[in-house]
């Protein structure tokens, strides 16, 4: 066997590509596994100090109420002081919304306690009935009562947080296009969530837990309210993603920060082509496996056959995991435009801008709703749904109100309500308008839709730039689609993402204003919505008979030299496929090559071999004739799925 100079030349191919193979995949998990922890790392970080920030400043206030009360107790603060004392504290305390002393028995009727004289707050006024403001420390006052030998309660000094500083400092968290954070409280009750409503109903981590008959979540709940710190692994119910939620105890209130960190963020274009190398380097590490172990060298026919067939099966499963890469391949964000899904972002951006000396600059908070999507043509897309903007009564007094939609063919705007809540106007619209786009066919079926809706102010020669109203949203996480109808029908598309950004767009025109601020280096607002098709009803369609035609073809290969009607029916195979094509080509209206139609040249040039290897046979030339056309008939099958491979390495490799 070791004399055969063909099996040691396999052999030594083989073993060659084995180490490559195993050199490529250990060099994608390093780079892989860095990429985790350092996300990991950033995510505990951001953790940590968040939980570290809000201990500092509860410990703050706790150890202000402590010195209150045991001055109070040792009789250093009169009655008659201590409301001055109050205020001179509050007016001295950032974060301190309220406080205040109220004696017994007031400290067990908490109606009345708030109706305590000694109480102030940022308000200036009365207690506020505030559902944003929480009792963070209640610290009793005391006297030794010598006669019983031991301590007797008069009173509590109570300090009040407002709910809106947390929730200002977990949008801080530099998270906000990978995750959202949460805080507990000792019950493991929801103090602050992106959604809203849990807080509001008093909803426990249990509760969720519970409802989605999720066993990690209500693992994560009892080690946190039992005041441990740590990771774990974790399926976003909201978003259907794969996480990392990371917990961690605040002691000064036994209260636990959580922060979910989505693990979408690792994928990376370099990662992507290490797999297609690895891919590549499999297959044919596998196809040179196979003609090892079926002993190929030898060139019996049934070892030959062996090996076609297992070449064919192993070059059609790397098709299908380079047909899974492309699937599953998140969308990478355009480097020139500005992506806003959180608060802190919305503010980087603000903070970028070249304030026109001359003119004021106005941000307009602009929220959207989508509730349809239809595709007209090729390249058209409907959109329908509802915009909204929030208007300062005392900062946008000079300014128009409504918005425009520049880039619509044409637009129905009907104006449904108009609301003024503490000071602002809040206007909404019903919309309907037909956008065009230049939508990119080239891997067809496996194509994605970028839809995007540039929204413009109607003032033109204003500075008004319109940012995203993120707080009438509960989470913003792209991936949980905020801003489009959980219901959308979408025929043939699959919704993966929606989010704000920025785009700056150059004119060559003022449009005849002299103050036109539009043309020039200047922000616009785009909704954006991504899109994936669904793959399976156009890949049956256009697949399925170029499978059959493939076997139809192999089978005039097998009858080469049997059968008068050859010809004839390599000729009606050919028509078939070609009305086929025509049929594609009609349905969608694009100048470049789309991916499955790289598939139709593979078989036409299928149809060529096949008749070539006729008249070789026909004519007994020796490489068509040999042993009966057997060359040909092996060669068939791997020439197809080989080209095949070939052009989906190509088209998907970016």
């Amino acid at each position: 066997m070791w004399k055969n100079k063909r099996f040691k030349i396999l052999f030594f191919l083989c073993a060659l590509n084995y180490l490559v193979v195993l050199f490529l995949i250990s060099l994608y998990m390093h780079d892989k596994n860095k990429n985790v922890q350092t996300a990991k790392n950033h995510a505990q970080q951001e953790t940590l100090h968040a939980a570290q920030q809000i201990d500092h400043i509860l410990s703050e206030l706790s150890s202000i109420a402590h010195v209150i009360a045991s001055e109070i107790s040792l009789g250093k603060l009169k009655r008659e002081d201590i409301l001055k004392r109050l205020k001179s504290t509050l007016d001295t305390t950032p974060n301190l919304f309220g406080i205040g002393v109220a004696f017994v028995p007031y400290v067990n009727h908490p109606d009345v306690r708030k109706l305590s004289p000694y109480y102030t707050n940022k308000e200036k006024g009365a207690w506020q009935q505030k559902q944003e403001v929480l009792q963070v420390f209640t610290v009793p006052i005391t006297y030794f009562d010598t006669s019983t030998q031991r301590k007797i309660i008069l009173g509590v000094v109570f300090i009040d947080y407002l709910l809106s500083n947390i929730k200002e400092l977990m949008t801080s968290l530099k998270l906000g296009r990978t995750g959202y954070g949460f805080i507990l409280s000792e019950k493991g009750v929801f103090i602050a969530h992106p959604i809203d409503d849990y807080v509001k109903r008093s909803q426990t981590i249990f509760n969720l837990a519970e409802s989605y008959h999720d066993n990690a979540l209500w693992r994560l709940a009892e080690k946190a309210i039992d005041g441990e710190s740590g990771v774990i692994d974790y399926k976003d119910q909201m978003t259907g993603q794969s996480a990392w939620i990371f917990y961690q105890f605040i002691p000064s209130l036994h209260w636990s920060m959580g922060i979910v960190f989505f693990k979408d963020v690792l994928e990376s274009v370099s990662l992507r082509r290490q797999l297609v190398w690895i891919c590549i380097t499999t297959v044919i590490f596998l196809i040179l496996l196979s003609t090892l172990i079926f002993r190929a060298d030898k060139g019996n026919d049934a070892s030959l056959w062996k090996v076609v067939f297992s070449t064919t099966v192993v070059v059609m499963a790397g098709i299908s995991f380079l047909w899974y890469l492309t699937q599953t391949a998140p969308f990478f964000k355009d480097r020139s435009s500005t992506m806003i899904v959180d608060q802190v972002g919305l503010q980087q951006f603000r903070s970028t801008q070249q304030k026109n000396p001359k003119k004021q600059l106005f941000y307009v908070p602009t929220g959207i709703f989508i509730e349809s999507i239809e595709f007209v043509g090729n390249n058209n897309v409907s959109l329908s749904g509802y915009i909204w903007q929030k208007y300062a009564t005392y900062i946008h007094q000079d300014l128009s109100r409504g918005f425009i939609l520049p880039e619509a063919k044409s637009t129905k705007i009907i104006e449904t309500y108009h609301l003024t809540e503490n000071y602002t106007e809040v206007i909404g619209w019903y919309f309907q308008a037909t956008v065009p786009h230049q939508f990119n066919y080239s891997k067809y079926p496996f194509d994605r839709r970028e839809l995007n809706l540039r929204i413009s102010h109607k003032d033109f020669d204003k500075n008004v730039i319109l940012t995203p109203d993120l707080e009438s949203y509960g989470v913003t996480n792209p991936t949980a689609r905020p801003g489009v109808k959980r219901e959308i029908v979408l025929s043939g598309w699959v919704a993966l993402k929606s989010f704000f950004n920025y785009n700056s767009h150059y004119e060559d025109t003022n449009l005849g204003i002299e103050d036109y601020v539009g043309h020039s280096n200047f922000s616009h607002l785009h909704f954006t919505i991504l899109l994936k098709r669904e793959f399976l009803a156009p890949f049956i369609n256009n697949i399925l008979p170029l499978a059959i035609a493939s076997a139809l073809l192999f089978a005039l290969q097998m009858w080469l030299g049997k059968t008068t009607t050859f010809l004839r029916t390599l000729s009606g195979i050919f028509f078939a496929l070609l009305l086929a094509h025509i049929r594609l080509r009609g349905t969608i209206t694009t100048p470049e090559i789309i991916y499955i139609e790289w598939f139709y040249f593979v078989i036409y040039g299928s149809i060529i071999i096949t008749i070539i290897s006729y008249f070789l046979f026909e004519y007994k030339i020796q490489i068509g004739y040999y042993r009966e056309g057997l060359i040909p008939k092996l060669l068939f099958f791997p020439i197809i799925v080989l080209s095949s491979f070939i052009v989906t390495v190509v088209v998907f490799y970016e």
